[in-house]
Order: C-alpha cells, then structure tokens, then sequence
C-alpha cells in the first residue's frame, strides 16, 4: 500500500514538473516569436490537416529518449529531433515555422 502510494506521489510531482517545464518553453516560443515579429519575420502557418505520421509515432509515451525523424516540409527535407510524449500537431506547427525561417534566410 505504501509503495503505490510513494509511486503515485512520484508520479505526479514528475507531471507537475513537465507541466511547469512546458508552461515556461512556451512562454519562451512566443517571446522569440514576438522578436521575430518585431524584427520583419514572417511566421508561414503550418498545413491544415494531421500531422505526419512519423511525428505521431515519435509522440508515442513508450520512447524514452530523443527520436530523429526525416519530413518533407514544403518540398525541403528537414531532420528534426523530438522526444517524450508530446502533441504531434504543436510539434509539426513549429517544425514547419522553423524551416519555412530557414528557407527565408537562404533566399
């Protein structure tokens, strides 16, 4: 009985940490994106539509470490890094946002 309790407990200070963790990584997103505003940049929205299925594996619980995935992000072949649980579709939003950056930079 201790034992579950000990783990559910672990559990969820684990939850509130990633939750606090994320709360702060998407207040610096929109902070760079407010820059990036400021400075000219445009921001491309993402595609409408589901996120690549590769992006939806990759935010499968079971992986416990970074996973490299290879998309197609309008017509350029882009290497992105993602790990943990996570929303594929934020994951492709951003994905999209920082390679159609990077396009803008080489033109």
């Amino acid at each position: 009985m201790w034992r579950n309790r000990r783990g559910f407990r672990r559990l969820a200070d684990e939850l509130a940490v990633a939750r606090t963790e994320q709360a702060e990584l998407r207040r610096r997103i929109e902070a760079f994106e407010m820059i990036a505003a400021a400075a000219g940049a445009a921001m491309p929205d993402a595609p409408d539509g589901p996120a690549p299925l590769t992006l939806v594996a990759a935010a499968d619980e079971r992986h416990s470490a970074d996973v490299a995935v290879r998309l197609d992000v309008a017509g350029s072949e882009v290497l992105a890094v993602v790990g943990g649980p996570g929303d594929p579709r934020e994951w492709w939003a951003a994905i999209w946002r920082l390679a159609g950056q990077g396009e803008q930079a080489r033109t």
